[in-house]
Formats: structure tokens, C-alpha cells, sequence
């Protein structure tokens, strides 16, 4: 049922290690990138929740939720993606 999954998970992580083997200052560098995306979401999402918890606004956890969405894209839309293949 769910070897298939299991497959692709055990392919990408033979791929983080042989990554990780070959070039552990490019690993690096990629993990750093990452985590920058991912910070950079973050500073998005209270950039943009916090205006509209000042004005008490209702749809402040949905425009939040909304904005995590699009936050969890900037990795692989800016090259993140290479990391995992």
C-alpha cells in the first residue's frame, strides 16, 4: 500500500546523502537556503498578520494560513527543489 511512497523516500534520501558525501559545503550552503526561505515566510506571514490583528480583524488566521501557502512555495520556485532530486 504504501511501498511506493517508501521507495521515493529511500531514493531521495540515498540522493540527501550521497549529496551530503560528495559536497558537504554545497549540503551546507543548501541547507542554509533553505532555512532562509523558510525565514523569509515566516517574516511574510507576521508582516502581513500583524497589521490585521492590530485592526482585530476576523480573517486574520485565514489570510495567515493563506500566506503560509505561498511562503511553502519560495523554496523549490527559487531552486530549492534540488535539494530533494
Amino acid at each position: 500500500m504504501f511501498q511506493e511512497s517508501l521507495t521515493a523516500i529511500a531514493s531521495t534520501s540515498a540522493k540527501k546523502v550521497a549529496l551530503l558525501d560528495g559536497s558537504p559545503a554545497r549540503y551546507l550552503t543548501l541547507s542554509m537556503l533553505a532555512g532562509s526561505y523558510v525565514g523569509f515566510g515566516v517574516a511574510l506571514i507576521f508582516a502581513i498578520g500583524a497589521p490585521l490583528a492590530a485592526a482585530q480583524s476576523p480573517l486574520v488566521k485565514v489570510i495567515m494560513g493563506a500566506s503560509f501557502g505561498v511562503a511553502s512555495i519560495f523554496g523549490p520556485a527559487a531552486g530549492g527543489l534540488k535539494a530533494f532530486l
